[in-house]
Formats: C-alpha cells, structure tokens, sequence
C-alpha cells in the first residue's frame, strides 16, 4: 500500500494468498472506515484481530468487528494480552476458529491480522499461522521478522511458538 495509506506488510503464501500484518485499523491517520476499506481493496477476506475487547474500546475501535462484517468480511477475534503468550481466550477462540482461518489460507486466501501495533502479537500468530500451514519454525520466524523486525522479540512469545511446532 502507500505511504498515504493504513501500512499493511504482506507476507505472500506458497498456497497463491497472503497474510497482511498491520497496526490496528483506525488508529493512526486514517480513520477506522478508511483503513479497513484499504483492508478489503488489498483483496482480504477475513480479519483477525488480536487484541482485546478492552483495548478496542480504549484505542477508540470497539466497533471494529462490526465495521469488518458491515464491508463483507470475516471477522475473527482472537485476543492476546499485550506483551504475554496467548493464554485461555486465545485458546479457547482457536479451538472454535482456527480451523477456518487456516482453511482460508489453504485455499489461497488472504487474511489481515493485527494487534495494537502490528508487531508483537501479530508476529507470533502470523508465526504460528505460518506453521500451521507447514512452515518450519525458523523459516516461519525468517519470513516474519523480515517484514516485522521487532516481531518475536519477546522470550515469551519465541517460548510459546516453540511449543506449536
């Protein structure tokens, strides 16, 4: 996308779809509509959301999955505290969605998926997605940190990521 526009990184998939990482929608220079029909315009099908409920109202975007849905799009939350491994409601949202997400990207599909700042917990589940599809760990973690250099920084999420594969 360009410099005018919401950043979204693309990691393109062997399956012909791509993951997009980004920053939330709405919470930089355009506003939330504008952001996500950037979304959508790069040929997304789906959002993932790694933040919390709490946190999208603070950041001002508590309709976000709303306004996903209202443009045609999947939604799907996964929340992830800030700076922690996934913990009970990552889990217990992947037993219900993961599935579906990776279905998506199977088939050539394009997903979009975000934390606050696009890094940290968008990097580890971009990871784990990544090997999911039947990456190697250090491959996964190569793709992800060439495009997102803070992304895996945290001991807790390399830790967490090991125990995926």
């Amino acid at each position: 996308m360009s410099s005018s526009s919401h950043p979204l990184f693309e990691l393109p998939l062997t399956q012909g779809g791509a993951l997009g990482l980004m920053p939330c929608p709405g919470t930089l220079s355009l506003s939330l509509a504008e952001a996500l029909q950037q979304v959508k315009d790069w040929g997304a099908e789906a959002v993932l959301t790694l933040m919390e409920p709490d946190e999208l109202v603070l950041h001002g975007v508590g309709e976000l999955g709303h306004q996903v849905q209202a443009l045609g799009l999947t939604w799907f939350h996964l929340p992830i505290e800030d700076d922690h491994a996934p913990e009970a409601a990552f889990d217990s949202a992947w037993a219900t969605q993961g599935q579906a997400i990776v279905d998506l990207l199977q088939r050539g599909g394009k997903l979009a998926l975000h934390c606050r700042g696009g890094s940290g917990r968008t990097g580890l589940i971009a990871a784990r997605l990544l090997l999911a599809l039947g990456w190697p760990e250090a491959e996964a973690v190569a793709a992800v940190k060439a495009l997102r250099p803070k992304a895996l920084s945290l001991p807790v999420h390399c830790q967490w990521l090991a125990q995926q594969s």
